[in-house]
């Protein structure tokens, strides 16, 4: 009851910093983060971005994302947040390569083609690596990854999304949905 009651008080932070105003315009921030073209994928008609967003500089935690946008009308379309159960599991290597993503891996491992079942035709999935050292997300600080827990793991995503919105506004005023599978859901 007290964690429930302690992430409904993280969700409310949330929606009240997502409050203020956005903006339509791609930043500098989101052009370094923006992702040309991945090794051996097909030409595809939507965008995609990934990057790190610091979530601890004394401890040296950074989260991992991977943004792909939709292909048609990406600027109408809600955001939805995926994570990974486990916990553990990479939402990239297997949410995104193996599940709902855009892509998929050729037997040979050599190239990408496109998944036509991907649930980016119906919204921008922003896939995220949590907890810190899970997938591509680090700590450099090792005692990180023994003491690990919920508690953490919600406040590091609490404070990636804040940060992570600053870095893109045009989703503030977004439906702004989670989902994942098994222990993502704690």
């Amino acid at each position: 009851m007290m964690r429930m009651a302690a992430m409904l008080f993280y969700m409310m932070v949330f929606a009240t910093i997502c409050s203020s105003s956005s903006s339509m315009a791609i930043t500098r921030e989101q052009e370094e983060d923006r992702i040309r073209e991945l090794p051996g994928q097909p030409r595809v008609g939507f965008s995609q971005f990934s990057g790190y967003v610091s979530v601890n500089k004394k401890h040296g935690r950074a989260l991992f994302y991977w943004l792909t946008q939709s292909p048609s009308s990406p600027n109408n379309k809600p955001l939805l947040l995926w994570l990974n159960g486990g916990p553990g599991c990479s939402s990239v290597a297997y949410g995104a390569s193996e599940e709902i993503g855009p892509f998929r891996i050729n037997k040979t491992g050599s190239s990408l083609y496109l998944n036509r079942f991907a649930w980016n035709t119906e919204a921008n999935i922003l896939f995220l690596e949590s907890p810190a050292g899970v997938g591509f997300s680090y700590t450099n600080t090792s005692s990180d990854l023994l003491t690990s827990g919920d508690n953490r793991t919600a406040q590091d995503a609490l404070i990636f999304l804040v940060k992570w919105m600053s870095r893109f506004p045009q989703y503030k005023y977004r439906d702004f949905y989670i989902a994942g599978e098994s222990y993502a859901g704690t």
